[in-house]
């Protein structure tokens, strides 16, 4: 008899399973979310705009951040290279006089050359 039970509780218990008779689990329900995604926008003191999209977003002087991640606004200082600096080109030779060129001046924004009447470059921050 215990045998009969056996083979019949091996053979019963999977087809009650297979045919619902044991109460399935009920799924939690998922949360919608929705986020709208914001966008921030920054003028940059050179007139260029920087900006970022995100879920979240902040605005400060010189740069916008979204979702931990920043843009900055580039240096409003050109770089700069050997050849361009105001130190190298005051009074080398240059032609024709009163004509000009832009140089680079560290911490200065607008430096400029001009070639004097004694044909040398003169530069100057302005």
């Amino acid at each position: 008899m215990k045998r009969f039970l056996g083979v019949l509780t091996v053979l019963v218990v999977p087809v009650l399973v297979a045919c619902g008779g044991v109460e399935p689990l009920e799924e939690p329900e998922l949360e919608q979310q929705s986020s709208a995604l914001v966008t921030c926008s920054q003028t940059c003191p050179d007139g260029s705009t920087v900006s970022c999209q995100g879920n979240t977003c902040s605005v400060q002087a010189d740069s916008v951040q979204c979702d931990g991640f920043y843009n900055i606004c580039l240096p409003s200082t050109p770089f700069c290279g050997l050849n361009n600096r105001c130190s190298k080109l005051a009074g080398t030779p240059c032609s024709p006089v009163g004509g000009s060129r832009s140089c680079c001046l560290p911490g200065h924004p607008n430096p400029n050359c001009f070639c004097t009447s004694q044909g040398v470059w003169a530069c100057s921050a302005l």
